[in-house]
């Protein structure tokens, strides 16, 4: 075979191809600025505490002026000594970074365990992470496997008219739904997989950046089903079954699809929320109340800005959904839990009154402002995360579907 000339002919096509971008590290971003904001608000606190003990002495008039020197020399070592830790630690994560960055495979796929931190930290801190550009902050998308489900390949070719989207919560992600189920076995499978056996159904699984705020998620989510549908035309019903903050994400685009006129909307016959705080969880209005009582002494202010650092999406769960659509388009079932047994103990009521199912309150959970084509059910002795997995919520769900299938859509006789 000849060889080519090294000559570049003017009119042959020039190669396209984008170098390869250089590697970047994921986790060492993170805890640099994780390392400069501690740092930071320790020197904070340093210098109230130091402010208030040589303000008193400042007001003594023999020492005075002794203590007002003596003040001005403190702050400078200590600004010092601070920007020199802040500097060290800074030249040490680059460093590590560096390494990071050297030893990552980009073809790698992350396994169950690093997912479980990364879901994590989204649900702490993702806003943060999402405006630094960070490849640590999750995009909203169906999920397959720990991978993002392509809607042009054969998953999505092979899916049933009828098709049951799942959507986690806080700080978790999709295989949040395929747990260790409460009676402690793992072969009984997921909602999903269960369903899919007993029904003509197939189940997608939704990832999120829980740590953004819900709104934002709400229109990604109305973004990517809309997608979705117009991949696959065959599919003509959606039912959505939301856990937690997933309930609020699911509400709030069907709501903004009314706002909208989205087509989407249409195809969705019910919406089934498991334990959703849509009138608020009551630690995070803890968590709130904290940050303002923090906030109100200078020494202590440093930890309230720590506080106030928590995600968008943690502080939109104080209120959930209060005030908002009152009233939905779409058939609304609703599943609120108590940790408590019904043995009608004074222990269990007191549990009851105070824990609700561990995080959120039925109350909130059955939300009786809504209003439409409403239904409330509520489980005894069991707990928040044991909504995702347990025998008889699978129950509750598969005759929530069974109930509201159209007719047009079943295809076939249940099985099972």
């Amino acid at each position: 075979m000849p060889r080519r000339s090294k000559r570049h002919d003017a009119n042959e096509p020039k190669d396209e191809t984008a170098p390869a971008k250089p590697r970047a590290a994921v986790y060492a971003p993170g805890l640099k600025a994780g390392f400069r904001a501690t740092a930071q608000r320790v020197q904070d606190m340093h210098h109230a505490i130091a402010d208030k003990t040589f303000g008193v002495l400042q007001k003594v008039p023999v020492v005075s002026l002794p203590a007002r020197v003596v003040q001005g020399a403190h702050d400078a070592i200590t600004d010092g000594v601070y920007a020199a830790v802040r500097a060290g630690g800074h030249a040490a994560l680059s460093v590590a970074g560096a390494a990071e960055a050297m030893s990552l495979d980009p073809a790698r796929r992350v396994g169950p365990s690093e997912q479980a931190v990364r879901s994590a930290l989204n649900g702490v801190f993702g806003d943060h992470l999402a405006e630094d550009g960070s490849p640590l902050a999750a995009d909203l998308d169906f999920h397959l496997d720990g991978a993002p489900l392509e809607l042009d390949g054969p998953v999505v070719e092979g899916l049933q008219p009828n098709v049951l989207i799942f959507i986690h919560g806080l700080a978790c992600d999709e295989r949040s739904w395929f747990r260790r189920s409460t009676s402690g076995s793992v072969s009984e499978g997921s909602y999903g997989e269960r369903l899919a056996a007993e029904r003509p159904v197939s189940a997608l699984y939704v990832r999120y950046n829980t740590g953004m705020p819900v709104e934002h998620n709400a229109r990604r989510l109305g973004e990517r089903i809309e997608a979705l549908l117009a991949a696959a035309p065959q599919v003509r019903d959606l039912a959505i079954v939301g856990h937690s903050m997933g309930g609020l994400v699911a509400r709030s685009a069907c709501d903004l699809a009314v706002q909208d006129g989205a087509s989407w909307l249409r195809a969705v016959s019910v919406l089934m929320c498991l334990g959703t705080p849509h009138r608020g969880a009551p630690l995070e209005r803890l968590g709130h109340l904290a940050s303002m009582a923090l906030n109100l002494s200078k020494v202590t202010r440093p930890l309230a800005q720590v506080a106030n650092a928590r995600s968008r999406g943690i502080k939109d769960l104080r209120h959930g959904l209060r005030g908002q659509g009152a009233a939905l388009s779409v058939p609304v079932r609703l599943l609120a839990a108590r940790l408590a047994d019904d043995d009608a103990s004074p222990a269990s009521a007191m549990m009851s009154a105070l824990l609700g199912d561990g995080l959120v309150m039925p109350s909130s959970a059955a939300d009786g402002d809504l209003r439409g084509d409403v239904q409330r059910e509520e489980l005894r002795g069991i707990g928040h995360m044991g909504l995702l997995n347990d025998a008889r919520v699978y129950e509750i769900v598969r005759r929530w579907w069974d109930e509201t299938r159209p007719a047009l859509v079943t295809g076939a006789a249940p099985r099972g």
